[in-house]
């Protein structure tokens, strides 16, 4: 039986349809991704914007429709940062249902981050303690461990890149102080917003989202998202700083023809690197360990009730990351 599940973030719409395959495991058999910027602007008036939400509910009808048409018994919808903040996050909710069928579950800032941490970790060789997750949304930044491996513990910091880059860098080119400004900002979120029981310095630290996804992209040189190549890609500091650096120097329109960028996420890419950058000097760590697993994938377990791999089809096969 094949189920599927929606991600509704504050940058993207993102979808995963997956089946149950023998022994227990997980085929993902198709993928979506629109971006939507369902964000846009809640950090300072507080509520979805109407066009911002009616961007989003197109995308949700098509991927749902797509999920449908793949074969998907069941979908599970579920919001993050921008349906938590929202003052008409219930408003919208109700509109999805409306319009594309589903019922939309908002998870909390801790739900979120210890879907990422199960995703992303799932694949890893133990021992995990010392080990720290990290995904960078458009408007949240999740972390978790599990040092004592039993239950993880998490953080859920105001530091998405969209949120980032709507406060911080809103010129074009993006200006100097206002880099280092956002530099500061993220250097005294950790420090403030931090849980002691997650490890630091990390033994390893490995991160998935839009931001490390893309960066892994531009390093390898790839014109397009090849989850294949990405996934146990091996993101060094210093090219994290290399690219944030040169994004940041170019205005918006010939950093959106970057070949392995999106255009659509090609404003809000500075600030991510310049959180990614932010959240490694922390953990005293010169490399990260990219996921292309993460909470989609914890989602589509939970759904399916599976605790086994999974795999991707035909060229994508996933191996685990030593």
């Amino acid at each position: 039986m094949r189920t599927a599940a929606i991600d509704i973030g504050s940058n993207s719409v993102r979808l995963l349809v997956a089946e149950r395959a023998p022994g227990g495991g997980l085929f993902v058999c198709r993928r979506g991704l629109e971006i939507t910027r369902l964000g846009e602007g809640i950090a300072k008036g507080g509520a979805i914007a109407e066009r911002a939400a009616e961007r989003t509910l197109e995308a949700v009808g098509r991927l749902a429709a797509a999920a449908r048409e793949a074969g998907a018994a069941s979908v599970l919808a579920f919001g993050t940062a921008a349906l938590r903040e929202a003052a008409n996050a219930l408003v919208f909710i109700r509109r999805v249902r409306e319009t594309a069928g589903i019922d939309v579950r908002v998870l909390t800032g801790g739900e979120e981050a210890l879907l990422a941490w199960r995703g992303m970790t799932r694949v890893l060789s133990p021992p995990l303690d010392g080990v720290v997750a990290v995904d960078i949304g458009g408007g949240s930044v999740e972390l978790a461990a599990d040092p004592a491996g039993g239950f993880p513990v998490s953080a859920s910091l105001p530091l998405g890149c969209v949120r980032m880059t709507e406060r911080f860098l809103s010129s074009d080119p993006p200006a100097g102080a206002g880099m280092e400004a956002l530099r500061r900002h993220a250097s005294e979120t950790l420090a403030a917003g931090m849980p002691t029981s997650i490890p630091r310095p990390a033994t390893r630290l490995v991160g998935a989202g839009g931001t490390i996804t893309s960066a892994a992209t531009l390093s390898l040189g790839l014109d397009t998202y090849a989850p294949e190549r990405i996934h146990g890609f091996a993101l060094t500091s210093r090219e994290v700083g290399r690219l944030a650096a040169l994004l940041a120097s170019l205005p918006l329109a010939p950093r959106r023809e970057i070949r392995g960028i999106e255009a659509k996420r090609a404003d809000i890419l500075p600030a991510g690197l310049l959180v990614l950058g932010a959240v490694m000097e922390f953990f005293s760590v010169p490399s990260l360990t990219v996921s292309d697993e993460g909470i989609l994938h914890a989602a589509l377990l939970e759904l399916s009730g599976s605790d086994q791999d999974i795999t991707l089809r035909g060229n994508e096969l996933r191996t685990n990351i030593p």
